[in-house]
């Protein structure tokens, strides 16, 4: 292994640092969202609907904290805004929700910028290698001609595993971005959901 990691040349270690990179990335970001980002379930949802409608503010904030969710933040610094017993400023609780997803958001997207590097730069490190290693293979063949095929091997077998070995990095690291960025969408909505939920509800 460490012999054909040594023929790829030294744009194998540009490789290695990018999926080092993007291995750090992909298990911090899963790491964040099992212990940040937990559904909602059903029932949850529906006891904080009913503390809401019975105005128990401490009841319908607690709720909320039992749950690690970004859209039970936003619900929650919502109902920590509301007056249940004063006048209802629609306009302003739409603000503190804005600002309050704000907040959240680059939270859901640190560091995904990285794995996005990773994704699109590491097939193009992998086809350097390719054109440097093919480049190198007809030297060798203006040199001292085609009549020495294993002078030919060091410059064809780089370019070989530039390749395999870019792709190797970048498929998986384009699949995890996307499902990130995926997973994201799907908070960013159940945050918009619950806002428009709430809001609707007090103007009944």
């Amino acid at each position: 292994m460490i012999e054909i990691f040594r023929s790829g040349g030294m744009l194998m270690y540009g490789i290695l640092l990018l999926s080092v990179l993007g291995l750090t990335v992909i298990i911090e970001r899963l790491m964040y969202f099992i212990k940040n980002e937990k559904t909602v379930k059903e029932e949850l949802r529906l006891e904080i609907i009913e503390a809401i409608k019975s105005k128990d503010k401490e009841l319908a904030v607690t709720l909320c904290e039992s749950e690690k969710s970004s859209s039970l933040v936003v619900l929650k610094e919502l109902i920590i805004q509301h007056d249940f017993d004063g006048y209802v400023d629609i306009e302003y609780l739409e603000e503190k929700a804005r600002e309050s997803a704000l907040r959240e958001i680059p939270k859901l997207e640190n560091h995904m910028w990285l794995l996005g590097v990773v994704a699109h730069v590491t097939p193009l490190v992998g086809l350097l290698g390719t054109v440097s290693g093919m480049i190198k293979a007809f030297r060798v063949i203006a040199v001292v001609g085609s009549g020495k095929p294993e002078m030919l091997a060091d410059g064809i077998s780089q370019a070989l595993i530039t390749t395999a070995a870019g792709l190797t990095v970048a498929i998986p690291a384009i699949i995890l971005y996307n499902y990130y960025n995926k997973k994201i969408d799907h908070v960013v909505n159940e945050i918009e959901k619950t806002t428009v939920e709430f809001i609707n509800s007090l103007r009944k």
